[in-house]
């Protein structure tokens, strides 16, 4: 195993765990937000914080969905588990760039409360702390061993059948034309 490779999925389970803690956090707050908007009829804060508080519960939703893939790729680490991951991985950074550009818009408009302030806080920290993971999981999944190309080098349990997916003779003639 390279070096990098090493390196990548050493810093990939810590930063998977944190993220986990930062994500609930970011769902509770911006849950908050949203439940305030549907009871008192208003988000308070500002222009910004409606769509913010939109984006950051979307990213914390697909967050917790990387979170998980990216727990069955640690466990397997296998090509399969590694381009589901990293897919939500990627997918989860964007969403949390919007955020972290919403999170911005906010802080320049002002008048906010604390609870905005602290929620623009974790998807500011959050945003950084993924891309982090998301590299972490690109770089670690660079290995021969850890990215098997064959399902012969990916399933060292089963025996390769030449004959599988290949139509079996037949002696019916109407059946091996109708093939």
């Amino acid at each position: 195993m390279a070096m990098s490779s090493k390196m990548g999925r050493a810093l990939a389970g810590p930063l998977l765990i944190f993220n986990l803690l930062m994500f609930i956090i970011v769902l509770g707050l911006s849950g908050w937000m949203m439940n305030r908007a549907i009871t008192r009829g208003g988000f308070g804060g500002n222009a910004a914080t409606p769509f913010f508080s939109l984006v950051s519960l979307l990213a914390g939703m697909v967050g917790i969905a990387s979170i998980i893939t990216g727990l069955h790729h640690l466990r397997l680490w296998r090509a399969s588990s590694g381009a589901a991951a990293q897919a939500t991985a990627w997918i989860t950074w964007l969403l949390l760039v919007l955020a972290f550009c919403l999170a911005w818009k906010e802080i320049h408009i002002g008048r906010r409360s604390t609870k905005h302030r602290v929620l623009e806080g974790f998807i500011i920290s959050l945003t950084v702390n993924h891309l982090l993971y998301t590299l972490a999981l690109h770089f670690g999944d660079h290995d021969e061993h850890a990215l098997p190309t064959s399902t012969a080098a990916t399933d060292k349990h089963h025996h390769h059948n030449p004959h599988h997916g290949t139509v079996p003779p037949t002696s019916n003639t109407m059946a091996a034309s109708a093939v």
